[in-house]
C-alpha cells in the first residue's frame, strides 16, 4: 500500500518481474499482452468457460491502470484484441517471430502458456519461492510435465484441468 492509502502490491510485483526479465533475458524487442473485459471467442463457443473461476479481486483490478501507466513509461507496446486473451496475442506474436526467425520469451505466470514452448519460443515464470524464475524450453516443460508442450493442452483435457 502506497503512503497515500493506495494498493500498490501488484504493481510493485509486475515491476519487479519485468526488471528481472529485461536484466536476465536482455531482450531486444518488447510486448505486452492485456486481456479485454469482453468475452472472448471461447465463451461463444461454451458458455461455460471459465464459469466456475471467481472474478479477479477489486484490489487487483484497481492496480491495472497503474500497471498500464507502468508499460507506457517504458515505452512498451502494449497489445490487445477484443475477443481473444493476452495469452492468445502473446503466442501468435511468438509464432510470428518464429516464423522470421526469431527467438522469443513469454514472461507470465500462467502455466497455460507451456504448450507455446517451441525450439523458437521460451516461457520465462516465476517459481513459487518469491523473485525466483525458471525459463522453460521444450526439455523443461517435457520434464515438468512427462510430456512435449504441444501436448500440455491434451494432458489438462485428460486430468480434468479446473483452471479453465
Amino acid at each position: 500500500m502506497s503512503k497515500t492509502g493506495e494498493m500498490v502490491g501488484a504493481v510493485y510485483g509486475f515491476a519487479l518481474m519485468l526488471l528481472k526479465a529485461m536484466s536476465e533475458l536482455k531482450p531486444t524487442h518488447y510486448a505486452i499482452a492485456f486481456d479485454m473485459k469482453a468475452p472472448t471467442f471461447r465463451h461463444q463457443l461454451f458458455d461455460q468457460y471459465k464459469a466456475h473461476r471467481p472474478p479477479a479481486p477489486d484490489e487487483l483490478v484497481s492496480q491495472l491502470g497503474r500497471v498500464r501507466q507502468l508499460v507506457t513509461a517504458f515505452r512498451i507496446p502494449i497489445f490487445e484484441l477484443e475477443g481473444y486473451e493476452a495469452d492468445d496475442v502473446l503466442g501468435t506474436l511468438g509464432h510470428q517471430a518464429s516464423e522470421q526467425g526469431i527467438e522469443s520469451v513469454i514472461v507470465t505466470g500462467d502455466a497455460d502458456a507451456m504448450q507455446l514452448v517451441s525450439p523458437q519460443v521460451k516461457v520465462f515464470a516465476p517459481k513459487r519461492a518469491f523473485g525466483d524464475t525458471v525459463l522453460y524450453d521444450e526439455a523443461a516443460v517435457s520434464q515438468k510435465y512427462g510430456v512435449k508442450p504441444q501436448y500440455i493442452a491434451d494432458l489438462k483435457g485428460l486430468k480434468g484441468d479446473p483452471s479453465d
